[in-house]
This record gives C-alpha cells, structure tokens and sequence, in this order.
C-alpha cells in the first residue's frame, strides 16, 4: 500500500493523465485577447500544436525566434523566463512523454518537497510498450507502472513518495538518494519513521527489476531516522554511503542535512 507523505495540499489522487490547467498573467509573446489566456496553464508548458491554437501558427513562429518562447524538448514550448523552473520543466516532461507518463526518482522526491534531491534533469517513467527517448536534460525511465502508485502533486502526474525513493535508492547516486531518504525519515517523526522505512523496504524486495536492490537495502539500513550526534558526541560509526557495496565501512557522513521539507 502507498502512503503519500508530501506535505501538500494540492495532492489528490491522480485521475488525470495531463497537468492540470489554470490561468496565470500573460507570458511575453502572448495575443492580447483574453480568451487564449484562461487556457494556458499555470506551469506554462504547452504542446507546440496547443501553442498554435492559442497563439496561433505566425505568433508561435515569431515568438520561438525572437526567443521569448523556448522550444525544450520537441513538440513542447515554454515561455523563456520559464525555462529553468523545475514544475514547468516536469510539466513539459509529461507532455512530451505521453498521457501514461510519471514523473519519478529524483524529480518526484524534489516535487514531494525533497530539496535534495534536486538535479539539472528531469526524471518520467513510461510504460515498457511505449517508445519514449531521452533529450539533453530529459531521461526517460522504462518500467511497470501501477496506477495506485500515482498521485497528483501541482496538477502533475507523480509517483508517491515511498516509490519515488525505492526507485532512487537502487538507481541514483548513493549520496543523494541516502540524503532524500534521511530528509524523508526526517519530515514524517520518529513515531512514523520506522513504519515508512518498512514501506520502502517492502518496495524494494518486491521490484520487478532487481539491479540494485542489495544496494538500497544497505542504505535504507544505515540511514538516520534523527539528525546525527553534534560533533565531538560519542554514538556509533557507520558506513559512508559511497562504500555501500564494497565492503568499506568508515566514519560517518562529516556533511549536514536537511530535515525539512520545501512549502
């Protein structure tokens, strides 16, 4: 069973397979009439053929050359001052990739308020019968997706939480998916933690592909459900996330963490 931790109040279940839409303030390069406006998303990710309804084809043209419209990926444009915010980009994902796209690993444990999780890239998954390639700062994840394990967070498909880390700690680096995790265990209190450790680890052994699993149940053993000792403090030694595997176990982690999740 999934359990959705996100501290949000936009979460709903996810019974849309496109990002919502909502108005926002005209971005440049936009017709003057109002009636294009209600239609353009508050993410301001658009297909390239929506665009030309909205703007029409010769507005669309002169916009994307006078660069205040940005083609990011093919077939899906964003307004430039757009471009580099991490929901337009997730958006833009989407619709790129298909109605049957989630957003996942990293990007979906950035969108569940795990700061770090951030990275440049954005992270879907579609199905195994889908023909999906990545782009420059698009990667494209193939793998069973389960309707249940999707939510909506900002109108966007996202998978939940607990999958969102399972996928991350067997296939992203150590050190980031060890400090999503911690940030996580972090948020949901001591009281919760070691029941949502359970969620994660049960989504680990029961994954269909198991590159990685050995690897994440190391680190879903060692990561702190509580802020690590002040320094100088006694307490125990574990293994550094890079050595998980290896057989190398040395000192603690020196770095801080987050513990808190983004509003």
């Amino acid at each position: 069973m999934t359990t959705n931790l996100a501290l949000r109040d936009s979460a709903q279940p996810a019974d849309s397979a496109q990002p919502a839409d909502s108005t926002q303030p005209a971005p440049l390069g936009l017709r003057e009439s109002p009636d294009p406006l209600r239609e353009i998303p508050q993410h301001g990710a658009l297909t390239r053929a929506r665009a030309q309804q909205l703007l029409g084809p010769d507005d669309l043209a002169a916009a994307l050359d006078e660069r205040t419209w940005i083609e990011l990926w093919s077939g899906v444009v964003v307004p430039a001052h757009r471009v580099d915010d991490p929901v337009t980009c997730a958006a833009a994902a989407l619709l790129r990739s298909g109605p049957r796209a989630v957003l996942s690993g990293s990007t979906a444990a950035a969108m569940h308020g795990c700061t770090a999780a951030a990275e440049p890239a954005t992270h879907v998954t579609v199905p195994y019968d889908q023909q999906t390639r990545s782009a420059p700062g698009l990667v494209v994840h193939q793998a069973w997706i389960r309707e249940c394990d999707v939510i909506q967070l900002d109108g966007l498909r996202v998978h939940a939480l607990d999958v969102a880390l399972a996928e991350l700690l067997c296939t992203g680096p150590q050190r980031r998916a060890l400090a999503c995790l911690e940030q996580a265990l972090g948020q949901v209190g001591r009281d919760r933690s070691a029941h949502f450790r359970a969620l994660i680890g049960e989504r680990i052994a029961r994954r269909r592909d198991r590159r990685g699993t050995r690897r994440a149940a190391a680190l879903l053993e060692i990561a702190w459900a509580d802020p690590p000792l002040a320094s100088g403090s006694a307490g125990p030694d574990r293994p550094q996330a890079g050595d998980v595997g290896r057989g190398n176990y040395g000192p603690t982690l020196p770095q801080g963490r987050v513990r808190s999740f983004s509003t």
